[in-house]
């Protein structure tokens, strides 16, 4: 009696011991995929009739398994799982996903282009972190980007590939660039760089490549772009001072985008320097070859001819150094920094000059109120009293006097003339009380003398115009 095991993954792979078992009578179990016990002559259910020789099955712990090996059955099994069968599970279940779910059969190479580069940076700050758990997680993150790309990619109309195609490149790279690590022959870490370095070159030049910008990745940070760029064109023969300042040297401002507009510069550069080499060509292969017949990788470029075809406008003038134009750069970023400043600064200004007049004002209106409650208090000593200015002094209003319509006067008796020259005795005394409080005051606002300071002309105008307003009051009793 024997119970064969077999991979529950592969369930078709039997070991090759239990292949002449198999062509007699066999029991399997319920897990076991059917095509497999229709593939076998004779073959029937573990729950039906009597136990036949041989028990097949997947699971070790079913209970027929279980019975079998505990009354002494021998036991067949497949090799145990080896690194890397979880995998397997992992691409299967990648596949089930993109043909049942809803969102994962919608994504496409662009859409997952975010999620790729953010689980990047997680996995980044996993290896700095140094956990040894969150470095599992987020590796298996990445992992699943890359099964995901690679599922889709089996749906593409055109060149489409598996993640075994995806394996298989990798395998081929590997073999190519370490064969004497692979072989077992010993070889030291200098070698092994150097044999790296060289091997990578060649399988560049085997691509024809139309550029060295080729497979330069733009998705990068833009500072790590540009680093990869200066790199690419330095090795390439590209004389120093032809590279522009604006990537070699990063302007940063509060009101900036560093990100963009580096990014935006290195771009620009790079299709400067694809012209060029297309230029360079052109001019290498005559007007006798059509561009879609050249086949020929650019081989090495000389100094010479990328100063020929380089376009004037970017060359830097003889004694004019790149330092001085990255200096130049950062004085336009700093003076528009400047200017933003001012006009900030004049803003500022401008609302202190308000508040210093408002406050001016109001102290100017503060001390006339108190002047003018001092001078109805206390009568202030001549001597002291400045003189007003012109501008001090405002002139007086003149005063409309209305003529008086005339009206009958009616005949008076004895006792209403009495009364009358009494009133006028008291109109004639209030005139003059009225006419001093009126030498008064505008006496010490034409020459600046204290109130009240009675004066030879003040008292002749009040006399004169005493005698006016007595006259005509001494008229009316007559």
């Amino acid at each position: 009696m024997t119970v064969v095991l077999v991979d529950p993954r592969r369930p078709s792979l039997i070991p090759v011991e239990a292949i002449e078992l198999l062509t007699g009578d066999v029991q399997y179990t319920e897990e076991m995929p059917i095509k497999v016990p229709w593939s076998l002559p004779s073959a029937r259910p573990a729950y039906e009739g009597e136990d036949a020789p041989v028990l097949l099955s997947s699971d070790p712990e079913h209970p027929a398994v279980q019975a079998r090996l505990a009354a002494g059955d021998k036991l067949i099994s497949a090799p145990e799982p080896q690194a890397g069968e979880r995998l397997v599970d992992a691409v299967a279940m990648m596949d089930k996903l993109r043909t049942s779910g809803p969102w994962e059969s919608e994504q496409t190479h662009d859409s997952l282009r975010r999620y790729l580069l953010e689980e990047t940076y997680e996995l980044f700050d996993a290896v700095r972190s140094g956990d040894a758990d969150s470095l599992r997680e987020e590796l298996g993150d990445v992992l699943l980007q890359v099964l995901f790309h690679a599922r889709i990619a089996e749906d593409a109309p055109s060149h489409p590939f598996t993640i075994d195609d995806v394996a298989d490149s990798l395998l081929r790279k590997l073999a190519n660039r370490v064969p004497a690590v692979l072989a077992g022959e010993p070889i030291s870490l200098d070698d092994q760089l150097a044999q790296w370095e060289e091997r990578k070159a060649a399988e560049k030049r085997s691509k024809a490549r139309k550029s060295v910008l080729d497979d330069v990745p733009t998705g990068q940070p833009a500072l790590a772009l540009a680093q990869k760029v200066i790199d690419r064109v330095t090795q390439a023969g590209l004389p120093g001072d032809l590279i522009p300042a604006g990537i070699t040297s990063v302007a940063l401002s509060v009101q900036g985008d560093a990100e963009n507009e580096l990014r935006a510069s290195v771009l620009e550069f790079m299709d400067t320097v694809r012209a060029v080499e297309k230029a360079i060509a052109a001019d290498r292969r005559g007007e006798d070859v059509p561009e879609e017949l050249d086949v020929n990788s650019l081989g090495a470029i000389t100094e010479e001819e990328w100063r020929a075809f380089w376009p004037s406008d970017d060359v830097i003038a003889p004694g004019e150094d790149v330092d001085d134009e990255a200096e130049a750069v950062e004085a336009e970023v700093l003076e528009a920094q400047a200017v933003d400043d001012e006009g900030a600064d004049d803003e500022d200004a401008v609302d202190d000059e308000d508040a210093v007049e408002d406050e001016a004002q109001a102290t100017t209106e503060d001390e006339l109120e108190g002047e003018s409650a001092d001078a109805e208090d206390t009568e202030p000593a001549p001597d002291r009293v400045p003189e007003p200015t012109p501008a001090d002094v405002p002139e007086p209003a003149p005063v409309e006097v209305p003529e008086a319509e005339p009206t009958d006067v009616p005949e008076s008796t004895p006792e209403d003339v009495d009364s009358e020259v009494a009133h006028d005795a008291e109109t004639d005394e209030s005139a003059k009380n009225g006419q001093a409080e009126g030498a008064e005051t505008d006496e010490p606002a034409r020459n600046g003398r204290a109130e009240g300071a009675e004066t030879d002309e003040s008292a002749k105008d009040g006399q004169a115009e005493g005698a006016e307003t007595d006259e005509p009051a001494k008229a009316e009793p007559q």
